[in-house]
């Protein structure tokens, strides 16, 4: 009998490696709008967030009229090169199995917009594993974890407190911790532990096995 009744689970680096995906789609979007690319470092610190509020911070006020557009050519370039440049971290498969074999139903909460994480699950052969996808609209809305992960309890009808939340992102415990939910940081993703501490979650796992064996 599983700890929790619904796993939410984060995407990108708590499921799927995205490093070379992101950067090298937020580098093209910043060069094709004429601002400076930054060193890789700072590039890979903008997996988790909003794809908006990565490129208001990287742009400045003086480009904020340009992030739509920046945007938008990211999207472009992700949807086609971005799967070929992902890969799933080693476990999950055989974690996501276990979990949803012992009648836990399981859920995607992530950031990236929904046709672009339904189609990354489905490439990996994951997508099976999962009950519902919920990620962002293309509008923005949704990009939120606080506000997506309430969506999620609303429309699955799950009780807070027989529910979890995974993720390697402060956005994650944040807005899991908002919603009642009982948070795990994993530490093998971008976000690192004392960034996880700090957010409050209430357990961290270095690995999917640690993951397994907290939930069951």
């Amino acid at each position: 009998m599983p700890r929790f009744d619904s796993v939410l689970f984060d995407l990108d680096g708590t499921l799927t490696d995205p490093r070379v995906a992101i950067t090298a789609s937020m580098a093209h979007a910043l060069a094709e709008v004429g601002a400076p690319v930054p060193s890789i470092e700072e590039l890979v610190a903008c997996i988790g967030p909003p794809i908006r509020q990565n490129f208001g911070r990287l742009l400045g006020p003086d480009r904020a009229h340009l992030v739509e557009r920046a945007a938008d050519i990211y999207l472009c370039r992700y949807a086609i090169e971005g799967v070929r440049e992902t890969t799933v971290y080693p476990g999950i498969d055989a974690m996501l199995h276990r979990l949803r074999s012992s009648g836990a139903s399981l859920y995607l909460a992530t950031s990236k917009f929904v046709e672009h994480a339904e189609q990354v699950l489905t490439a990996f052969s994951l997508r099976q594993h999962f009950a519902g996808v919920f990620g962002a609209a293309r509008d923005g809305s949704m990009a939120d974890k606080t506000e997506l992960l309430k969506f999620i309890l609303d429309q699955t009808r799950s009780d807070p407190g027989r529910a979890a939340m995974i993720g390697d992102r402060e956005h994650d415990i944040v807005g899991g911790k908002a919603n009642g939910i009982f948070t795990i940081g994993v530490t093998y993703g971008f976000g690192p532990r004392e960034e996880l501490e700090k957010a409050g979650a209430d357990a961290i796992c270095e690995s999917p096995e640690e993951i397994l064996a907290l939930i069951l």
